[in-house]
């Protein structure tokens, strides 16, 4: 029998968790690893068997998604070790150990981008500090050569902890020590191995935890780089949480057709360019699929032909021992479809895990994503722009846009989906694509650029936007690149009884700066006076879809499919303008500090403004698609301008076009409304005064079934909810052709309790598409 205190020591050692992250010693390249985060990831590469920062800038981190510290009162271990690879600097600048990283929803994800804790380690000086302590003993030489940090807790009186801190050399020479009690409150949280041009802001560890906390700038500048080796976190205060790492594969997106066909594209991790990787699919159980990883997009694509589809497959995708699985369902046939279609999302809210929660309740049978899933500030650290080719422009999208696949990708793993890129996906405001011309940046990156006309990042890196959102769509109707060899998606989907027509509507837009000059438009606003007082003119040169995509849409148009009564054109924005500003506003660049109004309230003078951006201009290649999407008795569904709406578009009068429904964002920081101070005409009775017929500041007919504007309330955060976000739901009837259509508030679902479980005020609205019937 052994003695108590053996055992009790014997029970100590095994309930201490001890996590070291691991990486490819021999290979130099920027992915860090599966249980690691880097910010930014174009900031960071392994090479010689550690993990370099590359690019100096405040709090650049590399955050251990599966360790935790949890509440216990029990000791830990945080260990690192660092390497200067910058000369020595005189920067306000430190190195070494957050840990208690937390963000609002506590969700590790979030944390991983946006945590805030404390900070331990060397100030560029050598001084150590923990928080706002700083020794005054000895200092570390400088600059840090295999400089070993250990940072120590263990309980101690009231609610404390003492925490200690020890560098030593490669040697195990002591360098320097320091000791401070810190309130347990600050502790629990995910930890990160930091260098930073800035330092940590003043905090108070000796008093409970607020609940919100400065966070460490991020600004890019200055020269203080390290490389970091020998990561652990150990310790019974310490928990390992395995199923958090993240790659080498994130995420699979799928396509199943009508026609027998499956397209099923894998994301990947960021490998080296150099590497060769093979991925291979499994589907029910026979491995008999592989393809290259492509180096630029890290993307893997599978197209398989005369699949059975009309019963149920799962599938397994494998890199380097990493396994993704997943269902293929059988094609809906002979009953109603469900669509999600959502839009919008910067990282306010992420991983959004009630809205995600939210979407499923409805149990979609596919989903649509209409834009934007990528932001340029999204996850922090700004964004990296250039128009030559430049593999950190790309690193950065890649993390950008992994947000996106952290946050749907256990929905995508099952069902079907259509991404479509907008501008800001490629690192635009604005977007008049132009046909694939570059866009003039000899002036800099910022609005003249993208007024020009055309794009402002390379080839390249639009391709890979294109590819890695699109790329498990059906193949291009008509694959000749664009200009530049910039790609091109436009294409036909049918699934079920869904017949789709998928659209690029920014990416052959005219830019309007370079043909209506009198219009002095900045941003896509007119600063002449006279556009707001009559609709701003068109031009005969102007092109909305171009060319080939009219063409493709009359052909569409021209040859229906009796196995997919429902026509759909999915595409970026709503072919008109409806939104409004007070009428001494000439563009919406003062829209966030205006105030969000309660239910009930009016502004007393806003009117149509005309944005550019949306696709109320070109007005004569506007009527063009309208009419062909009208022949094919097609509805349109759209996302973009941050505001959810349904209406019927006007061709030669009000109410004889296409009906539209255009998705809530999911987050935005640009609260849009449509609130005009002249009533529409012609509303339903007991209908809001923001419905019925109206022209849009471009002279075109439309008529507001409903929208959903921002309004003031009781909900957290502000910033969030306030804004009028959420999600559309389409439910597609094949029996009868008709297709019910409702905005829902993010926070809402039939899931959920009164009041939470309908949609936004004014849905569900049913209507016939070919005929343009309301019931």
């Amino acid at each position: 029998m052994k003695p108590f205190f053996l055992t009790l020591v014997l029970a100590q050692l095994a309930s201490a968790a001890t996590i070291e992250p691991q990486w490819e010693d021999a290979i130099t390249r920027p992915w860090p690893g599966p249980d690691l985060w880097a910010n930014p990831a174009e900031d960071w590469t392994v090479k010689g068997g550690r993990i370099e920062n590359t690019f100096s800038g405040g709090n650049r981190n590399l955050v251990l998604l599966t360790a935790e510290l949890t509440p216990a009162a029990a000791p830990f271990t945080v260990r690192c070790r660092v390497d200067q690879v910058s000369p020595a600097s005189s920067f306000q600048a430190f190195t070494g150990i957050q840990i208690g990283l937390t963000a609002p929803s506590g969700d590790y994800r979030e944390t991983a981008i946006l945590g805030v804790g404390f900070s331990a380690g060397l100030h560029a000086d050598g001084s150590l500090f923990i928080g706002s302590s700083v020794s005054t003993d000895r200092k570390v030489p400088v600059p840090f050569r295999l400089v070993t940090l250990e940072l120590q807790g263990a309980p101690a009186a009231d609610g404390r902890f003492k925490i200690s801190l020890v560098a030593t050399d490669s040697s195990g020479r002591l360098l320097g020590n320091m000791a401070t009690n810190v309130h347990a409150s600050w502790l629990p949280g995910l930890v990160a191995f930091t260098v930073s041009s800035k330092l940590p802001p003043a905090i108070d560890l000796t008093q409970p935890r607020p609940p919100t906390s400065p966070a460490i700038p991020q600004d890019r500048g200055g020269d203080v780089r390290m490389a970091f080796d020998h990561l652990l976190v150990t310790g019974e205060k310490a928990s390992h949480l395995p199923d958090r790492s993240f790659g080498p594969i994130l995420w699979v997106t799928q396509a199943p057709s009508n026609d027998g066909s499956l397209r099923l594209l894998v994301q990947a991790a960021s490998y080296a360019r150099s590497e060769k990787h093979d991925v291979f699919l499994i589907l029910d159980g026979k491995p008999n699929y592989s393809t290259a990883l492509d180096p630029i997009t890290r993307t893997a694509k599978f197209t398989l032909r005369r699949i059975d589809l009309s019963t149920h497959h799962t599938y397994e995708v494998t890199l380097n021992g990493s396994s993704f699985k997943g269902s293929i369902h059988p094609l809906p046939k002979g009953r109603p479809v469900t669509l999600a279609a959502l839009s919008c999302n910067n990282s306010t809210g992420f991983p959004h895990t009630d809205l995600v929660a939210n979407v499923a309740a409805h149990k979609p049978d596919l989903i649509a994503f209409l834009g934007n899933q990528v932001y340029e500030t999204g996850g922090g650290y700004s964004y990296v722009v250039d128009q030559r080719p430049n593999e950190r422009t790309i690193l950065c999208y890649l993390r950008k846009y992994a947000l996106h696949g952290w946050a749907w990708r256990e929905v995508l793993r099952d069902l079907p989906s259509a991404t479509l890129p907008d501008d800001h996906d490629v690192f635009h405001d604005k977007l008049w694509g132009a046909g694939g011309k570059l866009a003039e940046v000899f002036k800099g990156y910022s609005a003249s650029a993208q007024d020009s006309g055309g794009y402002k990042m390379s080839p390249e890196f639009v391709g890979a936007v294109h590819t890695t959102q699109t790329g498990n769509l059906p193949s291009p109707i008509d694959p000749l690149a664009a200009d530049n060899q910039i790609s091109v998606y436009f294409t036909r989907w049918q699934y079920g009884p869904l017949d789709m027509a998928i659209l690029a509507d920014h990416q052959f837009k005219s830019a309007p700066c370079e043909l209506l000059p009198d219009g002095k438009i900045e941003n896509g606003w007119p600063m002449n006076p006279d556009y707001f007082t009559a609709p701003p003119p068109d031009h005969p040169k102007a092109e909305l879809l171009g060319p080939r995509q009219e063409a493709f849409l009359a052909r569409w148009a021209d040859k229906p499919d009796p196995t997919t009564p429902i026509r759909i054109v999915l595409s970026q924005t709503l072919f008109a303008s409806p939104k409004t500003l007070p009428a001494a506003t000439q563009s919406d660049a003062n829209l966030t500090a205006m105030k969000i109004l309660k239910a009930g309230e009016y502004p007393p003078d806003d009117r149509p403004m005309p944005d550019f951006n949306s696709n109320g201009w070109p007005q004569a290649k506007r009527q063009l698609a309208l009419q062909l999407m009208k022949k094919a008795g097609a509805l349109h569904v759209t996302g973009d301008q941050h505001l959810g709406s349904t209406g019927q578009y006007g061709l030669k009068t009000h109410r004889d076009g296409p009906w539209w429904i255009s998705s809530p964002a999911i987050a935005n920081l640009w609260p849009r409304r449509w609130m005009p101070a002249t009533k529409g005409t012609n509303p339903r009775p007991g209908d809001p005064r923001e419905t019925g017929d109206f022209m849009d500041a471009f002279g075109n007919k439309i008529t507001i079934a409903a929208v959903a504007n921002p309004v003031a309330m009781d909900r957290e955060p502000a910033t969030l909810f306030d804004h009028a976000v959420g999600y559309a739901i389409l439910t597609c009837d094949p029996a009868s052709g008709h297709v019910t259509l409702a905005n829902w508030p993010y926070w809402a679902s039939p899931a959920k309790p009164a009041p939470d479980h309908h949609p936004y005020p004014g849905w569900p609205i049913t209507i016939d598409p070919k005929s343009g019937t309301r019931y």
